[in-house]
């Protein structure tokens, strides 16, 4: 297998040659740790010509880009010949949302966009992680996991599954993707769904009152109440939507076998094992709340 290059855009083994980010501004503090580590800065702006050489493409920018930049980046990457295009999704597989929504309908138009571009000769594979396990607590109380007021509260119900991911995890799979894409697109599904752990509110409640030796309760908002608060404008409920309707629930149908098969390569992070670490609350220099 020949060692690949890989650019990323929102960065701000002997498999990856090179590693190359984009930035605006390559004197930034961000930019200048990147380039310490020896990662190379593209800052010649989103065109075909800086995308030379390069295999695959991986996105982490963030939810303000707008859908004609993401755009650009998908183009500039097909007219060089990039093999691979990871998006930046890593959240929900929103393909059977129950309701439209403006982040979601974004990602979704740039889906279609990036696969049709090239005349589907540029491999676009987008990652759905469920939800990042090492923020869980961080942004606890707006996910309805009130640990410090003893409550759990789902939305539609609270004993469907949820899978999470770990940062790290999500990190080797990108990487194990990228290469596994990029010498033959056919091995990597176009929707790769990953499960570390999956886990219910209930069975959380149950889990992190067990650790804590306390009782956590577990409440249930229902439709027509989350319906009006997602219509209020309220993502985190919008979110808390899609986990009780199953679409982060990834604990079945999954590519976990063909990024990581049998656990041979890692191990994943469980939600039990982030549960004895965190005790179920936000460690000091996690503080992430976001009302």
């Amino acid at each position: 297998m020949s060692p690949i290059s890989i650019a990323i855009a929102g960065a701000t083994g002997d498999l990856v040659s090179e590693i190359k980010f984009f930035t605006r501004d390559a004197s930034s503090a961000a930019s200048q740790e990147l380039l310490n580590l020896g990662v190379k800065a593209i800052d010649t702006g989103i065109s075909a010509e800086s995308f030379k050489n390069v295999d695959v493409f991986v996105s982490v920018q963030g939810e303000g880009t707008s859908l004609e930049e993401r755009n650009a980046y998908a183009k500039a990457a097909a007219d060089a010949g990039v093999k691979v295009y990871i998006p930046t999704e890593f959240g929900i597989d929103y393909r059977n949302l129950p309701f439209e929504h403006p982040i979601w309908g974004l990602k979704r138009a740039h889906d279609t966009y990036a696969r049709t571009v090239s005349g589907r000769k540029l491999k676009v594979v987008a990652i759905c992680v469920g939800l990042f396990l090492d923020d869980t607590f961080p942004v606890g109380t707006v996910l309805g996991l009130d640990t410090q007021g003893k409550v759990y509260t789902a939305v539609l119900s609270s004993d469907t599954p949820v899978s999470f991911l770990s940062r790290d995890d999500i990190a080797r799979s990108v990487a194990r993707i990228s290469v596994l894409a990029a010498a033959d697109p056919a091995s990597v599904p176009d929707h790769a769904r990953i499960s570390g752990s999956s886990i219910s509110y209930r069975d959380l409640a149950q889990l992190v009152g067990r650790v804590r030796g306390e009782e956590i309760k577990v409440e249930t908002m229902g439709e027509e109440e989350a319906k009006a608060a997602i219509k209020a404008g309220n993502f985190w409920v919008a979110l808390r939507y899609t986990m009780g309707y199953g679409l982060t629930d990834f604990s079945k149908d999954n590519a976990n076998e063909i990024i990581n098969p049998g656990e041979s390569l890692w191990k994943w992070k469980t939600v039990q094992e982030y549960v004895e670490e965190t005790k179920g609350v936000a460690p000091e220099d996690k503080q992430l709340l976001r009302e």
